[in-house]
């Protein structure tokens, strides 16, 4: 038999294969292919679990907070430049407006031009008192109007809502209630007459002449004279409380 032959016959004591499974070291614990222990499972929560349980609940709260904040300017913004609500305190604009409707005022409309006549208006009184008037510079006006929503400034006034029957250059008068402007009379089915006479006056430039729809219980521009534009805050759009008075006022 030559050495090949015998080469080729099995042994009685053959070799390990090559590809043969090593044994698994008994170990602790898995390791992570980085070579960290890998937590086990169940039991006590580890120091890392619970510094990232404090980390989610600070997040948590800053973005909360963060969102809180974000609504606040928002809601400033808004009332500052655009709608604002206002509570109808009195009825000296009854039928129009009753006690206890809440009505929103927009202010984007006197942007673009002066309140006109029939406009339902909230202005600051007393109208011709420096807290009741906006700035004239325009720079400073938006933190004014800031500062007005924050209750910062035009401190000392109080907003009152009256209808404008005449504005700047024309001439207003009541005969036995019924109301002329440039001597023309004016058709109001909104109004509760008082037979009342007035006038004639002439509404000075930039200002408006105002009444309240209940002209026998309304104490208006003919006892304290004009609203100047500047003392306007905005025109009342909507009554939007109670439900059962929901719609634009007339």
């Amino acid at each position: 038999m030559t050495p090949d032959e015998n080469h080729g016959r099995g042994t009685d004591n053959p070799q390990e294969p090559a590809d043969a499974t090593p044994l698994v070291k008994d170990q602790a614990a898995p390791e992570h292919t980085d070579g960290t222990a890998a937590a086990p499972t169940g039991g006590e929560p580890t120091t890392g679990e619970v510094r990232d349980s404090r980390r989610t609940l600070g997040a948590a709260i800053f973005e909360t907070v963060i969102i809180l904040l974000i609504a606040a300017v928002v809601a400033v913004f808004i009332q500052s430049f655009f709608i604002k609500a206002f509570l109808i305190p009195s009825s000296s604009m009854s039928p129009t407006l009753q006690i206890g409707d809440r009505v929103m005022v927009e202010k984007v409309t006197y942007y673009f031009h002066k309140p006109r006549r029939g406009d339902i208006i909230v202005f600051r009184y007393p109208p011709r008192e420096p807290a009741a008037m906006n700035t004239s510079n325009a720079f400073y006006w938006p933190f004014e109007m800031i500062g007005e929503t924050l209750h910062l400034t035009h401190r000392g006034s109080t907003p009152f809502v009256k209808r404008v029957v005449a504005t700047g250059g024309q001439t207003v008068a009541l005969r036995n209630g019924q109301l002329y402007v440039n001597h023309k009379k004016v058709h109001e089915d909104y109004i509760v007459n008082d037979n009342a006479d007035f006038g004639p006056v002439v509404v000075p430039k930039d200002s408006l002449f105002c009444m309240g729809d209940n002209r026998p219980n309304s104490r208006d521009s003919r006892a304290w004279g004009v609203v100047p534009v500047r003392s306007v805050i905005g025109k009342v759009f909507l009554i939007w409380w109670p439900l059962s008075r929901f719609g634009v006022p007339g």
